[in-house]
């Protein structure tokens, strides 16, 4: 079966040192080589990818990279995303833009709201003329890389004006030729949308009140023409849910930051995450799943996977398994027969779909393995699943 495996850093937010004298909005700073391993998101990130063997396809970056479009760390950054790559064994840097890397402001004067942008070796969003010139002058590009389609959206297009500023947007003409577009490049096994802005609604924390303009109309779009795992940034929030439709609705990924600052109610529950998504076709009907594996970032110790944690965004999630969670507690407790203990990781071997879904409903499922099968299930330090069992 296809698969694809993705790094994904989302919201860097990198700047100078000196642009954060209090040392509250940055943690990612563009001058920091001298700092220790573990004083660095970055560095940090290059210890994990060693000390795990970690290995990806794909770099995603869905936007703000920079913060406050400062263009020396624009250059920064995108100058470690393909060092990443070479450290990853990965083919590409799947990136978009974001509010933060557009001088939509005029910060620097006599320049164009993206000339940093425009000016980065390798080109940006993609090393391929065509794409790129595609992707500015359509608010998008589309191409085929192996087995995966990719959708890369600049949903920070209208930001140039000057007066769109507080929302993303996808318009209507860009939505008329992609649909046009998709038609032309026909099927693929996997299909990856890459934006900045969330095209779903993020109603969490007071979080989604800026949606993309046009949001499900590009859902939408995207349901006619195959199984969608859509990535975007910006919420600064980590949630895995399948968007609003009655057919092939897309999985849309929200991704926590990478190495921005979080505030408000959202600190109390989030912090800087790196996200390893690994999508898949799975099943008799090839349905789109996956799992997501993340690490939150500990200043002076580095990327930790973090268990249950955050209860709502694990360090373990899935998606793609949509049926009757009734029905796969059923399957568990038959699975399980007569032994009064299997581990989780046997259980995951009888019953695979358990890896395959979404923080909500994970845990309706192990509420219905106790409640109607008298099925306990014990966890880990970190919170984790670690075995079940048959209560006595």
């Amino acid at each position: 079966m296809p698969s694809i495996k993705l790094a994904v850093l989302s919201d860097l937010h990198a700047a100078p040192r000196g642009s954060d004298p209090r040392g509250t909005e940055v943690r990612l700073y563009s001058d920091g080589d001298a700092f220790g391993t573990h004083d660095n998101p970055m560095s940090s990130l290059h210890d994990l990818i060693k000390r795990r063997g970690l290995s990806a396809d794909f770099v995603v970056c869905p936007g703000d990279m920079t913060n406050r479009a400062d263009g020396g760390a624009l250059r920064y950054v995108w100058k470690e995303l393909h060092a990443l790559k070479e450290a990853l064994g990965a083919k590409e840097v799947i990136a978009t833009v974001g509010n933060h890397d557009v001088d939509s402001r005029g910060k620097t004067l006599g320049n164009f709201p993206r000339e940093a942008l425009m000016r980065l070796v390798p080109r940006f969003p993609i090393d391929d003329h065509k794409l790129a010139d595609h992707y500015w002058a359509h608010g998008y590009y589309v191409t085929c890389i192996g087995s995966t389609r990719f959708l890369v959206l600049n949903s920070c297009w209208l930001h140039e004006s000057r007066d769109e500023l507080e929302m993303g947007a996808v318009t209507e003409y860009s939505l008329e030729k992609l649909k046009r577009d998709l038609v032309e490049l026909g099927p693929a096994d996997i299909n990856v949308a890459v934006c900045h802005h969330h095209p779903h609604v993020h109603s969490e924390l007071g979080l989604g009140n800026d949606i993309m303009l046009n949001g499900q109309a590009l859902l939408d779009v995207l349901a006619n023409s195959g199984m969608w795992l859509v990535i975007h940034g910006h919420k600064h929030h980590p949630k895995i849910e399948v968007a609003q439709g009655d057919f092939q609705a897309p999985v849309v990924l929200a991704c926590g930051s990478f190495s921005g600052r979080i505030e408000g109610p959202n600190a109390t529950v989030s912090r800087n995450y790196f996200h390893l998504v690994e999508a898949q076709l799975f099943g008799d009907d090839n349905e789109l799943c996956g799992a997501i594996e993340s690490w939150q970032w500990v200043s002076g110790l580095g990327w930790e996977a973090y268990g249950n944690a955050n209860s709502s965004f694990p360090s373990r999630a899935g998606f793609g398994y949509n049926g009757s969670v009734k029905t796969l507690a059923r399957l568990v407790a038959t699975s399980l027969g007569t032994h009064q203990l299997m581990q989780w990781s046997e259980m995951l071997k009888l019953q695979p779909n358990l890896a395959y879904l979404t923080p909500k409903r994970f845990n309706a499922v192990l509420q219905a393995l106790r409640d109607e099968h008298s099925i306990n299930i014990n966890c880990s330090d970190n919170g984790l699943p670690s075995e079940l069992g048959k209560r006595s």
